[in-house]
This record gives structure tokens, sequence and C-alpha cells, in this order.
């Protein structure tokens, strides 16, 4: 046998012990006692009231738990009255004579009653443990019946005032009042809890056993007094009580192991004046009056002492004071409830209407925008979801974008910016109908659905909204001016929402590139322009894995000597569906933040490739970098690693940006960009401002801007030696730029040279270095080499059938 097997065994024993299984096992003994004479039922007797004690034990050990002290205290009771039992039992076997055991041996029971009536006392042990003056006051009226019941029954009938010239009955008397304290406690339990606790009941009804039993006893001592338990042995009266006090040690048992044992569920007991109390008040209240006219014998003189009248007049009187008290009080308490379930309701009312009230606001600031009080997206999809209000016409999305908010924020604060919002939805407001519905998604972002409109009036709408907000805003006390742009998408009840919103994205996003401040409606070919995008987008996010993406340089050349004197990396997708150029996919990269990754793997594949050629001919390697990489927080050290890894010095690479990305940034940005520069010149690698001349040109900006070399723009380039008008002015143009760059000691690179003359005009104009398909077209590096042997020569090279419109590099 395993320890786990002895374990389970000791678990198992108590289980058996079950409070149905006792209280049948404890009846039937009581039975057995009853009819068993001698000495055999006397000591049969005290087995009962050791088997209920080890019951009791049990019970409470098993239900542990805040209500365990009362219950041990009931215990301990019980154990007394049952160890001074078999103290009584042994004195009696030993003596053989009830006469020989001395009157004061009863005095041994009383601590008993102190013990049941603390462990009454402590229960219920419940969450509760509230006032209850009705369960009081009716377990009052039981005692003070009881007690007139003992007076007419015991004390006048039988006991008489000579009863207190005798110790013995004077123990009995002070028994029975003692016993009346438990049975209080007992009756105010069963009123408060009735028959809603077992346990509870069980204890009631060991209590009225135990009492019958005290009861029946005093009766026997005007007896003959001969003691005995079998009803063969004594007489009736003795044996139903010495069977009375064996069935109150079964009942204390049972209760105990009964679940109830654990105590009633927190709930406030019914006050109420029941049926089952009715009777039990008609019934004590008529018992004792009952009990004291049966004592007078029909057709005898009535010889009445003062206190055969007293007594039932003044426990009469007291009962009748407490059945009025127990009305007036059951009285005041329903009316007080009815006051109370009065202020309940009204309360309540109060509190669904807070509620309601609660519901429709929390359901408003659910569906609108805290800042502006437009709908926000959610209500703007219901709106978009639900039946046109006023027909089954067309409807229009339109998706509204503020351009440039986000400067706004920047220069004057988001207090500033937030403002400008709210004077924003007004605007809206005054523009969108009433039935239609405005909301704002999101930051500088709105949204209107207009219902039963057409592709005429929806785009003078949008028109109209775009001239509202482009008037100047008065916000703090300064000037703010903003554009917006506005896509339109028509639809009708065949298009889901969410095509909706995409196709007017689409159509927002058309209004923003083609410069902003203007209104675009969606058609089809913006879809497939998407298509076509995402298609891109997906596949340059494995082009890298793949080595989809090869780098092609082209040289940059002495115009003196036709020495290269560096080379551009250009970057070329060999993708699955053929060769894209740059134009094609660099700014699906830009807007998707591919760019940063993919502008990583070109440094360091030219860093890689430029590394022979810069130790044996010091040619350098022109690197395009974005905006977006340079804005990177960690670009620095990408440069620097990318050298590192090559065993190339930082003189070794030149960093290309166009002056447009330089000079449109906003400042945050743009003084990034610039601290960025100026830490990796710090480093030997140069910058070069590319394009220069086809944007912001200012002759100011090359003094300010950390560059190193200026590369001129071909549409100065190719124009240099034609003649004209045109030509003139672009020579004149080209020259300025070449003299303002060798003033600043600014290296300048004409770009885009592809005939002889052209590159004669330059040199003439002084410039010191070109770069074209005069010179070599972007080749693998493999090709590069033989180029670097020897000096270029300066020839016209055949135009390719279609013209360099945009080699715009990364």
């Amino acid at each position: 046998m395993t320890a786990s097997d002895v374990t389970s065994g000791r678990a198992r024993v108590p289980g058996v012990v079950t409070w149905r299984r006792f209280l049948v096992v404890g009846l039937a003994l009581t039975a057995i006692v009853m009819v068993v004479p001698g000495w055999t039922g006397e000591l049969l007797w005290d087995v009962v009231p050791v088997l209920a004690c080890a019951a009791m034990v049990v019970g409470v050990r098993r239900h542990r738990g805040d209500i365990a002290r009362a219950w041990w205290w009931l215990t301990a009771g019980t154990a007394w009255w049952a160890a001074t039992d078999l103290v009584w039992t042994g004195w009696y076997v030993s003596a053989g004579d009830a006469d020989v055991i001395p009157w004061w041996f009863d005095i041994a029971y009383t601590p008993a009653y102190v013990l049941l009536a603390v462990g009454f006392t402590l229960l219920p042990r419940n969450s509760l443990r509230s006032r209850h003056e009705t369960a009081t006051m009716d377990a009052v009226v039981v005692v003070v019946g009881a007690a007139l019941l003992y007076w007419a029954l015991v004390f006048r009938s039988f006991l008489g005032r000579e009863a207190l010239d005798d110790s013995a009955h004077v123990v009995a008397i002070a028994s029975l009042g003692m016993g009346l304290g438990v049975v209080l406690m007992a009756s105010r339990l069963l009123f408060r809890y009735g028959a809603r606790n077992r346990a509870y009941l069980l204890l009631g009804a060991g209590v009225a056993a135990s009492t019958t039993g005290d009861v029946l006893y005093t009766l026997t001592l005007i007896g003959d007094g001969n003691p005995g338990i079998s009803v063969l042995d004594t007489s009736l009266a003795e044996g139903v009580g010495s069977a009375a006090w064996l069935v109150w040690f079964v009942l204390f048992g049972t209760a105990a192991l009964h679940p109830g044992v654990m105590g009633s569920p927190d709930a406030e007991p019914s006050r109420g004046f029941t049926l089952a109390r009715g009777l039990v008040f008609f019934v004590i209240a008529s018992l004792g009056p009952a009990a004291l006219l049966l004592t007078f014998r029909v057709g005898s003189t009535v010889t009445m002492a003062w206190s055969d009248l007293a007594v039932p007049v003044l426990a009469v009187t007291a009962l009748s004071a407490f059945l009025v008290a127990r009305l007036v009080v059951g009285t005041s308490t329903a009316q007080r409830r009815a006051i109370q379930l009065d202020r309940q309701a009204a309360e309540l009312a109060h509190a669904l209407h807070e509620q309601s009230a609660l519901q429709q606001l929390l359901s408003h600031q659910a569906q609108h925008d805290p800042l502006t009080g437009l709908g926000n997206r959610t209500r703007f999809t219901e709106r978009l979801s639900a039946p046109d209000l006023r027909g089954a016409g067309e409807r229009a999305v339109l998706m509204v974008d503020l351009d440039g908010f986000k400067t706004v924020n920047d220069d004057h604060g988001h207090h500033v910016g937030d403002d400008l919002l709210v004077q924003v939805a007004r605007r809206l407001r005054r523009v969108v109908g009433a039935d239609d519905t405005l909301a704002r998604l999101g930051g500088d972002e709105f949204a209107v659905v207009l219902e039963d409109t057409d592709e005429a009036d929806a785009r003078d709408v949008a028109t109209r909204l775009v001239r509202a907000l482009g008037e100047p805003f008065a916000v703090d006390g300064r000037t703010v001016r903003i554009t917006s742009s506005i896509g339109v998408r028509l639809v009708d009840a065949t298009v889901e929402p969410q095509a909706t919103l995409r196709d007017a994205d689409l159509a927002l996003y058309a209004a923003k590139a083609a410069g902003k401040n203007q209104v675009r409606l969606f058609d089809t070919s913006l879809r497939v322009a998407q298509d076509r995008r995402s298609h891109l987008a997906e596949g340059l996010r494995h082009a890298v894995q793949r080595d989809e993406l090869v780098v092609h340089y082209q040289p940059v050349v002495s115009l003196g000597t036709g020495r290269v004197q560096s080379v551009e990396a250009l970057l070329r997708w060999q993708s699955p569906d053929g060769l894209v150029m740059p134009d094609g996919f660099i700014p699906v990269a830009e807007d998707t933040g591919l760019i940063v990754p993919i502008g990583e793997h070109v440094l360091r594949r030219a860093c890689a490739d430029v590394r022979p050629w810069f130790e044996r001919h010091g040619v350098r390697v022109h690197v395009n970098v974005s905006p977006r990489q340079l804005r990177e927080p960690d670009v620095v050290d990408q440069v620097l690693r990318a050298l590192d890894d090559a065993g190339l010095p930082g003189r070794a690479l030149v960093l290309e940006i166009t002056e447009t990305a330089l000079l449109t940034a906003e400042e945050p940005e743009a003084t990034l960009v610039e601290s960025h520069l100026a830490r990796l010149r710090e480093h030997g690698v140069r910058v070069a401002i590319d394009d220069f001349g086809t944007g912001y040109s200012s002759l100011a900006y090359l003094q300010r801007l950390p560059v190193d070399i200026v590369k001129i723009d071909g549409a100065f380039t190719r124009f240099a030696a034609e003649p004209g008008e045109e030509g003139r002015r672009r020579r004149a143009l080209a020259s300025a730029i070449v003299d303002l760059c060798a003033s600043l000691d600014l290296p300048a690179v004409a770009e885009q040279i592809e005939t002889d003359d052209e590159a004669e005009a330059l040199r003439a104009l002084g410039c010191p270095e070109g770069q074209g398909y005069l010179f070599g077209r972007p080749a693998p590096r493999e090709e590069i080499g033989p180029l670097l042997d020897r000096p270029t020569r300066i020839r016209t090279v055949p135009r390719p059938r279609t013209p360099q419109t945009s080699r715009r590099p990364v």
C-alpha cells in the first residue's frame, strides 16, 4: 500500500459519516435504548451522547470556516452534558442506588447551558450580522409562553412554594430557567432563518427535545424517583424524557454534519408576519392558560393563592405586550420598507434617466470627433453604409486633405493647429448641406458624403470647398494660409463602402500629386496605376533578397584631359517582368519607405566595387541618396560602416542629393539633413548638389548649404552649343553658374553631355568636368575597368533613339 492509498483511505472514513446516515442510526439506537431493560439499557444510553459528540467534532472539522468557533462552543456544551451523564451513570452503576447520588450533582449540568447559549449567540457568523429586532421579539414571545407553561405544569401543579425548601427542586427549577436562555437564542435563530438552513432547523428541534426532557425530568421529581431508562423499568413520563434527551444529542450531531453548518446565504431575512409565525404565537399564547385551566378540577371549590392569579395575568400581559409590539414593529417595518421602496423607485428612475443620458452621450462621443464636433470615422462609415436619405440617386464621397497643415503645427504649435482644425470644420459646414454627412477621419483629413448628387454637383461642392479653405485663417492673433486637395468618388448602391473609400483616396492622392490645391475625380486609370504601384512595391520588397537590383556606373571625366575622375552609381532593377529604369520604381520606393534599405544596398555595393579603382587611379564614386535616407537617425553610421567594410577613406565617396530635396524640406527636417551632411564631411565624404538650376536655385543657397560639388542640370548643357537666342541665354546662365562655382571653390560638373560641340562649349566656359553619353553610357562594373586605364577621347557618340528624359538614380 502506497502513501497515497493511506491518505485516500483516511479521507474516505469521515466521508462515510453523512448527516442522513447518522440521523437514521442515532434514532434507531435511541429506540433500542428505550426497550432494553436493566443495566444494559443504562450503559447503552450513554453511547448515544458519546457518538453525537464525535459526530459534532467530525462535522466542525469537515466544514471549517468563520463559523467554526460557534460550533465548537455548541460541541463543548453537548460534550459537557454527555460527560456529566457518564459520571452519573458510573456513580449509579457502582453504587446500585440512585439515592446515593447527592442532589447537588445536578449542578454539574448547568455549565452546559452556558456553553450552548454562547454557541447560539455566535450564530450566524455570516457577513451580515445585522440587527433583527423582530426575530428577537418573536423569540421573547416563545420564552414567555414557555415560562408560563413551566409555571402551570411544573411549579404550580406539582412543586408549589414548598419546592423552594427542597434543594434538588431548586436546582431543577434553576435548570429550567437556564434552559430558557438556550430556548431564546435557538428561537431567535429559527425566526431569523426559518427552514432555509437545515442545520439551524435541526439545532432548534434539538433544543425543543432537550427542553421536553428537562420538563419531564422535573415532573418525575415528585414521583417515586426510581431511576430507569427503558419504558420497561420506569414510568412512561421518565422514559419519554430520557428519549427526548437522546433525540437532542442525535439532532445536534446531525446538524453538525449537515452542509448548513457553513451558514446561510448573505441575504436579509424576511421580517414579515407569516402564517407559520402566527400559528406559533397562537400555540404559545394558548398553552399556558389552557394548562392552567386543566389544573383545576371541575365542580370543586377553587381556592386560589395570590400567585395563582398574578403569575398568569402577568405572563399573559407580557405576551400581549410583546405581540402588540411585534405587530407595531412589523407594521412600522413594512411602512419603512414601503417608503424605502418608493425612494428606491425614485432613485432607480433617476438613475435610469441618467443612464439613458449617459448612453446617449457615450453614443455621441463614440461617433463624433471631440475637437471639431464632426462625425468621426465610425459615424462616416455607418452613414456611407446606410441607404440614401433622399432617394435612390447617386452619392459622392469627398476626401479632403489639408496641404501644409504639418507646417502650421511645427511652426506655431499644436494649439494653433487645433484651432485651425476647428475653423476648418466651420467652413466645411457652411458649404456642405444639412442632409449630407461631414466627418473628420483623423489628423487633417476630412470626408463628406453627398446624398442624391451627380458629377457636376459633386465637382461644384468640392471646388467651393477648395475655394473656402484657400481663404486666410485668423488663428491666435496671426494669419495662417493653407490649401486643400480633394478626391471625389461617385458611387451607387452597388459599390461597397470600403471600395468607395479606397477609390476616393486614390483620387485624393492624384490631386496631391498633380500639385495640390485642386480637385480630382476618380477614374479607373487611377486604380490601374495603383495596382501597378502595388505590384511594383511588392516586387521591390523582395528585390534585394533575390539580387535583382544591379548597379551600373557612368564616368565623370575631366573636360581638359579626358581622364575619368569619378563614376556615378546608377541603379537598375532586373525584375521578373523585365528591366525597370529608376523613373519607374524610385517614386514607389520613396512612398513606401523601401528607399532606405535599397539605398543602403546601393551604397555598400558601390563602395565595394570602387575600391580597386580608387586604389589604382584615385577614382571616386558618386552615390545618390534621397532625403528620406538622410532623415534616418543612423544614416551617418550606415555610411561610415559601408566605407569601413569596403576599406575606403571618406574622400572616395561623393553623396549626391537634389537641390529641390534640400530646399523644399521643412525646417526641422532640413536642419537634420544639414547636420548629418556636416558630420559626414568631417570624415572626408564630399557632398554634391544634383540637377542644379532646375529648382529653387539661388546664389545664396550655395553659400549656406553644406556642399562641395555642383552638378549643372542638362537643360543648360544641351543648349550650350546651340545657335540662336535660346542658346545664348542658356550659355549665359551656364557661364554664370560656372563662374559662381569657381568663385566659391566648388567644382562644377556638367551633366548630359552628348556631343563634342557641347563638350567644347562647356570647356570654353571653364567648366572643369563633364558627364554624359559622349564619355560613356552607364555600364556594369566589368566594363568600367578598361576606361580607367586610358584617357577618354572626346568624341561624339550616337544619340539613343529615345532621348534620356530622366536618369533619376537612387
